[in-house]
């Protein structure tokens, strides 16, 4: 059997997107703030969005809960914070993203596998 060695960012960040609250966070990121949001827009990265509009749209989780989920998609690179005055905003890092994603295709979708 062929095995090739693990790859760690590829590792961290499907674990990271193994949990479905990680990825309704990370969908309401990368849809940006809308008309319901309180918080003033970000005057340079106009996408991004502070915990508390993240907590009034999922409505079912503690604020304690909403930041170590942040945490984790921080650590696996997925969002960055911007501060902006008082307030803290989280983006998408959306080239981290596309970088898992070819990760992935190349590693498990290659033109030579067999499915």
């Amino acid at each position: 059997m062929n095995t090739r060695e693990p790859q760690p960012a590829l590792a961290l960040i499907a674990g990271v997107l193994s949990d479905p609250t990680r990825l309704q966070i990370l969908d309401l990121l990368v849809a940006g703030p809308d008309q319901d949001c309180e918080a003033p827009r970000h005057p340079q990265f106009t996408g991004a969005m502070c915990p508390q509009d993240l907590l009034n749209k999922l409505q079912t989780i503690a604020a304690s809960k909403l930041s170590y989920h942040l945490g984790e998609l921080q650590r696996a690179g997925l969002i960055h914070e911007q501060r902006y005055g008082k307030r803290i905003y989280y983006v998408v890092q959306r080239e981290a993203l596309q970088g898992f994603l070819l990760s992935f295709q190349q590693r498990y979708l290659h033109a030579e596998s067999q499915i």
